[in-house]
């Protein structure tokens, strides 16, 4: 959602008669994200969010198109893809290609804001879009998974800053770590891959949109569980218990986590600790990109998650979650 690529208006011209949106009134780039160039849209037939993507195949997009039709049409708070006038889920436009969704109603969370109320109904959120997705024939390896972060870290710790190739070697350990107690028979599905703060809208105290599945995939459920927890449930270097909870309590509402699960979830967070903290390196740490073309984030947030992760082990971290040993 940084600005990779700049849409002109004779760009935009061109997508609202594709899409059959009428006329232009306002485009603007919005800076936050890592991989695509975002826009808010607003035409004489609405307020719409173009992303574009230079990174996404036909295949992956189409995963993703058909996932959000299965969604829309459960009810689930997710976005609505609009498609071309030729019934295409996107546009081939300007060196990649172009999703366009409506606009969605509601607001973002502030860290500080959070409660338990909050990470009762995301966790429900989040076992609803579990529970639904498999039903989904689609299918999409994890793009990111434990092969793609080693070779992350492998190049990271070739690099000319020594703090930067200390870290990676660190985190080269800890993932192997990871790897090691995350694995055996879990249950799989489709998983967002990606549930921040920053791709949930709220009425109130009611999750109002879950968006942004472009990095949804078919992977262990409880890795989507593990990356929700580290990202909302972490604060001034600690994760604050009650809501770790309370997120296990929402979700298992709609679905229940079986044991393996349950034992691997500390490797799900572990792993997800370390390929965050790569992937904010990579992306926003050494990105030449200047600040009103991409929002930053600090890297070490996470590097800080993989630490206290670390410190507590399986067991502090089952204390943390209020499961019990042998559960």
């Amino acid at each position: 959602m940084a600005l990779y690529t700049s849409l002109d208006a004779a760009a935009f011209q061109r997508l609202v008669e594709a899409y059959g949106l009428g006329t232009v009134h306002e485009f603007v780039g919005i800076p936050q994200g890592s991989i695509n160039s975002n826009y808010r849209l607003v035409t004489s037939a609405g307020r719409f969010f173009v992303r574009h993507t230079t990174v996404r195949s036909a295949e992956d997009l189409r995963f993703e198109a058909g996932l959000l039709a299965l969604l829309n049409a459960s009810h689930y708070p997710s976005p609505r893809l609009v498609h071309t006038r030729e019934g295409e889920p996107f546009l081939e436009l300007e060196g990649g290609r172009v999703c366009v969704f409506a606009w969605l109603v509601g607001e973002e969370l502030t860290r500080e804001a959070l409660t338990a109320e909050h990470l009762e109904s995301l966790g429900q959120e989040l076992g609803k879009l579990h529970r639904l997705g498999a039903s989904y024939p689609g299918t999409r390896d994890n793009p990111y998974g434990a092969g793609v972060v080693r070779g992350w870290l492998e190049g990271l710790a070739r690099h000319p800053d020594a703090e930067l190739a200390a870290i990676a070697r660190e985190l080269e350990g800890v993932l192997a770590r990871a790897e090691a107690v995350r694995g055996g028979s879990q249950p799989r599905g489709v998983i967002h891959a990606d549930i921040f703060l920053d791709n949930v809208k709220w009425v109130g105290e009611r999750v109002s949109a879950v968006f942004d599945f472009e990095m949804a995939c078919v992977d262990a459920l409880g890795l989507d569980v593990a990356i929700t927890l580290n990202a909302w449930c972490f604060d001034a270097g600690v994760y604050r218990p009650e809501l770790c909870r309370a997120l296990l309590r929402g979700y298992q509402v709609e679905r229940s986590l079986v044991r393996a699960e349950r034992e691997a979830l500390f490797g799900h967070a572990l792993f997800g600790a370390v390929r965050y903290t790569a992937s904010r390196i990579r992306d926003f740490h050494l990105s030449g990109l200047p600040p009103d073309k991409l929002a930053p984030k600090d890297f070490r947030t996470y590097l800080a998650r993989t630490r206290a992760l670390e410190r507590m082990g399986p067991e502090g971290f089952g204390a943390l979650l209020g499961l019990p040993a042998g559960a």
